[in-house]
């Protein structure tokens, strides 16, 4: 596998939001970089832990659905800025509802396509034991241009289309995983990711999937990027899958932070 390679490229998505993607062997996208800033004297490797300064105007309504996940702390230090402490994947702590295995209007089960789509899965693996990896490995290869301008399809799209950014990766392993029996939603916030002696940000989207009792993580966009590690940190569910879909996205939007600033390995 040839080795990662970021490019940034600007455009407008569906409500004037700068996006880009990370290019690797398959060139997976995800969403605009986040500026960051390692703390002084600080060295890579990364521990398993972090600590940073989170800079966001909405810092406030952040700490509160932060306070959702297990694996990540904010303690807020002035009107826009948190102290953050992360471990590599937080864990949703709330339990399953009903709508997270819906038939929705975004993670649309019963459309021509997404059965299609959910057949090919099920030959694929028909004599397999499930594993969640079978989820982003399948989807990693069943789309096959991925790129940033398609905005924010739902699944019914993405699975004829077969071609999306970060967004329609994370739409197409929720309706997969709900297809099968499972819960699951899509999660929007940001992918702290150190890779070739540096260290980036990005808004990015991904899948929770709950299995065996628990939420789980599951990124497809980003299943054969080579980093030395990920640190995932959610700002919000896409809670509207209805038609007003897009008014969700947005009040997700405005939680993502400015700034990461003094991040820090944590002992």
């Amino acid at each position: 596998m040839r080795s990662s390679t970021r490019l940034s490229i600007g455009f407008s998505l569906l409500f004037g939001f700068a996006f880009t993607y990370t290019a690797n062997a398959q060139s997976v996208p995800s969403m605009a970089e986040i500026g960051i800033e390692l703390a002084e004297g600080q060295v890579l490797p990364l521990s398993k832990q972090i600590n940073f300064e989170l800079v966001s105007s909405n810092s406030n309504k952040l700490a509160i659905n932060l306070a959702n996940w297990d694996g990540v702390t904010a303690e807020q230090v002035s009107d826009n800025r948190l102290s953050i402490t992360l471990s590599p994947m937080p864990r949703f702590m709330k339990p399953v509802q009903d709508k997270h295995s819906a038939d929705s209007f975004v993670v649309d089960l019963s459309e021509p396509s997404t059965k299609a789509f959910v057949a090919s899965y099920q030959q694929a693996y028909a004599d397999a034991p499930f594993e969640l990896e079978h989820l982003t490995a399948f989807v990693d290869s069943y789309i096959v241009d991925p790129n940033y301008i398609h905005g924010f399809n739902i699944a019914s799209v993405v699975a004829s289309q077969r071609s999306g950014d970060c967004t329609e990766y994370a739409v197409l392993t929720a309706a997969l995983a709900r297809a099968l029996g499972m819960s699951a939603k899509v999660i929007i916030g940001t992918v702290i990711v150190e890779q070739n002696n540096s260290v980036n940000a990005f808004g990015h989207a991904w899948t929770e999937v709950w299995h065996d009792g628990q939420w789980h993580i599951v990124d497809s966009a980003l299943y054969r990027l080579e980093a030395t590690q990920h640190f995932y940190l959610p700002a919000s569910e896409l809670d509207n899958e209805g038609p007003g879909y897009g008014m969700g996205i947005v009040r997700t939007f405005v939680l993502m932070p400015e700034q990461l600033l003094s991040l820090r390995s944590k002992p």
